[in-house]
Order: C-alpha cells, then structure tokens, then sequence
C-alpha cells in the first residue's frame, strides 16, 4: 500500500502527517510526502519578479527533515517537490505514483461559523476529480504546549 500526503508546511501539515503516519506504520505502507509549489510564470507577474530557487529548496529541506524523523519512527518514508498547478498536480503525480488513498489537510471548520468560511478550491477539485480514495484532515492546529513538544523531536 502506498499513501501519498499533500505537505504545505511541517507547521501546516502537523496534523495530516501523523495521521498518515500511524496509518502507514499499522498497515506497513509507504509514505510519501508531496509538495507542489505554484509555478511562478502562472501566478502572476510578481510572483515572476520575486522568484528564485528559494521557494523549492526551502520546500525540500522542510520536505527531508520530515522524512527522517518518520524514518526514525520506522516509517517507509520519502518525499517529493514539484512546481507546477497545485491541485491538479497533487492529483496527477498521487496517481503517477500509483498512491491508494491521498491525505489532505483541509481548514478548521469549528472556529468559524459555515457562513464565513471560504471553499477551499485545492480539497474542492481533488474531491471533483482524483482518481484515488482521499482522506481529508482538519488542520487544528495544536496547541502551545503540543507545538512546542513537537518541534523539539
């Protein structure tokens, strides 16, 4: 079984990448961990002014620390950056890897009322149009004490 998690941040994906992780481990899955990072000629002119190879390397540095601590937990783990559509690109390259079930983190629906909440347009088109089974996250953040806790491991 191979189970692909879409990563934004270690911050951000705290939560969908330990989920994913005790998921793998039980089942004795590969992890893999995804990165898309918007292709700055299609965001915009600014974003093309400002760009470098910061934005990628950044990505996959936070990318392979992540890996290792999952490794250290005994976790069949790797990760991937790519530039490109983010939505589209999490679907096509979860399904290039031939991943079985898709890990997402989505937002917090509990501190906000549903009538101020934004949709969120990436988990929109992978529940539209991915081939493969998704599992959807809520991004809690964890607390102070948590966070501090974690980011010492």
């Amino acid at each position: 079984m191979k189970i692909v998690v879409a990563f934004s941040s270690p911050k951000r994906s705290f939560n969908t990448v330990e989920l994913a992780a005790r998921h793998a481990k039980a089942m004795n899955a590969e992890l893999v961990l995804l990165r898309i990072i918007p292709d700055p000629e299609k965001v915009g002119v600014v974003a093309q002014l400002i760009s470098s190879e910061r934005p990628a390397d950044t990505a996959q540095k936070q990318i392979d620390e992540v890996v290792a601590r999952l490794k250290e937990q005994g976790i069949n783990a790797s990760g991937l950056v790519k530039i490109g559509e983010v939505a589209k690109g999490i679907m096509t390259t979860a399904e290039e890897l031939k991943g079985d079930l898709l890990y997402v983190g989505t937002t917090n629906i509990a501190k906000r009322p549903m009538f101020l909440m934004k949709r969120d347009p990436i988990v929109r088109y992978l529940v539209d149009h991915c081939s493969i089974s998704l599992c959807l996250v809520r991004r809690d953040f964890p607390s102070e004490e948590s966070k501090s806790g974690s980011e010492s491991s």
